[in-house]
């Protein structure tokens, strides 16, 4: 039940209240969509170029067209980890893009705005700090300020790293490069970490539009739950890919070092999302958090774990890799 906005309908009959979607065409965002197309409630999608959260004449536009009331703004469009040359369009994207969804939502009588944020909002999860983690958390600011004026009610989630298939981030890097045999084994990191999974998200994400709110906009921390440890994962990766198992480990410092050199070039080279120093404190640092009062208070169970969901999103790379 997806609505171009460009495509008004009959204003005269607003039909039930829809919700409009930022960044449908990503990651997360195309399968929340399909959650909720299955649920049979009407989605209105922020299309670029008629779309722009840069330009706000356009979001208003965005509002007046979409021919039904909007109750919800679910905003999960978002820069992500970009060049150092990107990052003048990270912040104008992350933090006035969402400044103007928000000025245009509060205008339309949006009764909540639910915030898909990061995790590495919080500076303890982001050190040293990123460009990406300071614009999440400044957006977040923006929001928890209108929400305490009253003017809009505002959720705000913090998802780690997600994975499900056709993910993208450190996990997809590393599992395209195992397929490649182009990663040699990796050190034997002991810190744990946590994920979750896309459809579990999403579950969080519709019940933060109908969750309990006060004076304060509540910061959900979101994970499945589990504690991982990369080396498992590494092997679980080269077992799904049918990939041997070798049986050494690299040294940390060579590591680290390779680490640095690709951290070089990609500071002198436009190479997007170019893995780096970023990539090793990912791998290397703990980065295990407590979704036990996320879980209670949004009432979400997990239901799969990085492992259950492994074969698919093998397959899906292996589908994008040798389309029929």
């Amino acid at each position: 039940m997806s609505t171009d906005a460009g495509q008004a309908a009959d204003k005269s009959d607003p039909g039930p209240p829809a919700v409009l979607l930022t960044g449908a065409s990503g990651f997360v965002g195309r399968h929340l969509q399909q959650r909720l197309n299955a649920d049979a409630v009407g989605v209105v999608t922020l299309t670029r170029p008629q779309h722009d959260l840069l330009q706000p004449a356009t979001l208003t536009r965005l509002f007046q067209q979409a021919g039904q009331t909007i109750d919800t703004v679910y905003h999960l469009a978002a820069y992500a980890h970009v060049n150092q040359a990107q990052i003048k369009a990270l912040y104008a994207t992350n933090v006035d893009g969402t400044a103007n969804l928000l000025n245009a939502a509060i205008a339309a009588g949006v009764r909540r705005l639910v915030y898909v944020s990061s995790i590495l909002a919080d500076p303890v999860y982001d050190q040293p700090r990123t460009a990406y983690g300071d614009a999440k958390q400044r957006a977040e600011a923006l929001l928890q300020a209108a929400h305490a004026a009253g003017d809009i009610e505002v959720v705000i989630l913090r998802p780690v790293n997600v994975y499900g298939p056709g993910m993208k981030g450190n996990l997809m890097t590393l599992l395209r490069l195992l397929d490649r045999g182009l990663m040699p084994p990796l050190p034997r990191f002991t810190r744990a970490f946590s994920l979750i999974g896309v459809q579990d998200l999403c579950q969080a994400v519709v019940l933060a539009s109908q969750c309990a709110v006060g004076g304060k906009a509540p910061v959900y921390v979101l994970s499945d739950g589990q504690r991982y440890d990369i080396k498992a994962l590494e092997q679980a990766m080269r077992n799904e890919l049918g990939k041997p198992q070798p049986a050494w480990a690299t040294p940390k410092a060579v590591f680290y070092l390779g680490a640095l050199t690709l951290e070089i070039l990609g500071r002198l080279l436009p190479i997007n999302n170019s893995p780096g120093l970023r990539s090793y404190r990912a791998l290397a640092r703990n980065y295990t958090v407590d979704s036990t009062a996320s879980q209670r208070d949004l009432g979400y169970t997990p239901q799969l774990t990085f492992y259950q969901a492994l074969p698919a999103i093998v397959a899906a790379l292996n589908q994008a890799q040798h389309p029929q």
